[in-house]
């Protein structure tokens, strides 16, 4: 079953890495398309990334600890992007 899922994974990143290629050819892309692309770029490697490591990770207390790590740093770069403002005020870096 893991194999399976590593599989539909690789094949998933492949996608990622083409809509990445997409939106360096042409970043002005516009309309429905546009915006799922933008979301795509911007999330896209999160998901996979935690797809990763959750079906790797899950199984033993070490690995289940950095899974747990995995998630507060992708949390934190979700706040990142959504809210840039308060972070960089909070480590002195807004100008």
């Amino acid at each position: 079953m893991k194999t399976i899922l590593y599989f539909v994974l690789s094949i998933v990143s492949i996608v990622y890495i083409i809509c990445l290629a997409y939106l360096n050819i042409d970043p002005e892309v516009g309309g429905t398309i546009g915006t799922i692309l933008g979301y795509v770029a911007k999330y896209g490697g999160l998901v996979i990334i935690l797809a990763f490591a959750g079906i790797n990770f899950f199984g033993n207390p070490l690995k289940i600890a950095f899974f747990v790590l995995l998630v507060i740093a992708v949390i934190l770069y979700i706040l990142t992007v959504a809210i840039p403002g308060p972070i960089q005020s909070l480590f002195g870096l807004l100008k």
